[in-house]
């Protein structure tokens, strides 16, 4: 682990493989109904739709065309066809589990693959591998590959063999070496001024709270703790539990949330989490309204008594583009009962350099907002070919009434924006200036 104390996390979840995670709400990956049958993959998908989509459409000239056409077509960009095999992975990768080296990344040309985040628990952040590293070039077997395209490095690490290393060599001239390996997720990371915490498992799936050597955060204030929370999957309430819970046991008195690229996940892990702050526990969480009128509620958990956060604790949230569905529903929870205000929230605002320097315009990147997503999506499982349907069938609203879709959160709602530069340096200057920014 690099032993830096600027280091900081932006975790990001890869692809995933492993145990299976079904029968649950969500609002990306949504939950499964075992409905109506039909050997013919166009025509289930049809009568789906009809059933329970949240809109009405025409799809009188659906005749002859295949299912993924058809969703293609019709539907919404969050709805999806999948084949058997493309719905066991995704049950996978919902339920915790990953395979792969655990690197999100993008390319900046003629600079390598710069890291916009480690997975939790991946090999390559146990290797020390962080956020805003750029990767010039990789050796497997005296075999030298560099970097000029994203495309050339999924292709070296869709080339690699499971439990094969490989050596990374950043533009900062510190090498990294680890395998391509499965691995359980850990969704959540804790740090203060002085320590931090993460989440390892042992071979029987057990987890465990550990260090994480070099990931402290040394500009925070005294009694401020820090969690980045990458998705909404898995064991993230579990994790998200033990790290407040080990806030309390701190006497931290403030948090920064760092909702920064969690795209969303399970309702009930979003749930659980608003379970974990002492005015939402036990609280309606949020609505879901059909396309027929019909509103279904949903219900904060209630955490153990170590694990609540009292109703005293100042909450920051730390949000940008891609912070979206789950995370922008428990921000509402947040707002909702007053745990947070619109001022405590903080929009990261894409610098020209960094919008340059990714190819990008600030619209395409929803640069100063959050990205708006307040549908939720349930998947239907056709139970003889085993392919299955994500299907929009509800719009979200907040324990207030609000409804953010298509909208996001901005400073037009009174929040604040936060200057984002080009992540080159590795150095976590977008957080350190998020932390300036809310505590001077």
């Amino acid at each position: 682990m690099k032993n830096s104390k600027t280091k900081k996390i932006a975790v990001t979840v890869a692809a995933v493989i492993g145990a299976a995670a079904v029968l649950v709400l969500a609002f990306f990956a949504g939950y499964v109904v075992r409905d109506a049958v039909s050997g013919d993959a166009a025509d289930w998908v049809l009568s789906i739709i009809e059933k329970y989509y949240y809109q009405d459409i025409d799809s009188s000239e659906a005749d002859n065309i295949a299912a993924d056409a058809i969703v293609d077509k019709y539907l919404d960009i969050y709805s999806e066809y999948y084949t058997a095999e493309e719905y066991r992975a995704l049950q996978a990768s919902n339920g915790g589990s990953s395979s792969g080296v655990g690197i999100s990344y993008s390319n900046i040309p003629g600079t390598g693959v710069t890291v916009i985040g480690t997975t939790g628990n991946s090999q390559s952040f146990r290797a020390g591998l962080r956020s805003g590293d750029v990767i010039l070039y990789a050796e497997k077997e005296g075999e030298r590959t560099y970097f000029n395209s994203s495309s050339d490095f999924s292709a070296f690490i869709s080339e690699l063999d499971a439990g094969e290393d490989a050596t990374y060599f950043t533009a900062s001239g510190e090498t990294f070496t680890f395998a391509k390996e499965e691995y359980s997720v850990s969704y959540v990371l804790l740090a203060t001024n002085d320590g931090a915490w993460t989440f390892i498992f042992d071979d029987e799936n057990n987890m465990s709270m550990v260090e994480s050597e070099g990931d402290e955060i040394d500009y925070l204030p005294d009694g401020c703790a820090y969690i980045y929370l990458s998705q909404f999957y898995g064991k993230a309430v579990e994790q998200f539990e033990m790290a407040a819970a080990k806030m309390n046991e701190l006497g931290c008195t403030s948090l920064i949330l760092d909702l920064r690229n969690d795209g969303g996940g399970y309702v009930s892990v979003m749930q659980g989490i608003s379970g974990c702050f002492e005015a939402s526990a036990g609280q309606l969480a949020m609505k879901a309204r059909s396309g027929n009128g019909s509103v279904v509620e949903y219900m904060a958990g209630t955490a153990d008594e170590e694990s609540i956060l009292s109703a005293d604790t100042e909450v920051y949230v730390l949000a940008n583009g891609n912070t979206a569905s789950a995370s922008e529903a428990l921000i509402g929870v947040l707002i909702s009962y007053g745990i947070a205000g619109y001022e405590d929230i903080y929009v990261s605002e894409y610098s020209e350099e960094y919008l340059s320097a990714f190819g990008v315009t600030a619209e395409s990147v929803k640069s100063g907002r959050t990205y708006g997503k307040g549908i939720m999506q349930s998947t239907h499982k056709n139970p003889i070919t085993g392919d299955a349907l994500k299907l929009t069938t509800h719009q979200i609203y907040w324990p207030d009434g609000h409804t953010i879709h298509d909208v996001g959160l901005s400073a037009n709602d009174g929040c604040h924006t936060v200057d984002a530069p080009a992540p080159l340096s590795g150095d976590g200057e977008e957080l350190r200036l998020a932390v300036q920014a809310i505590f001077g």
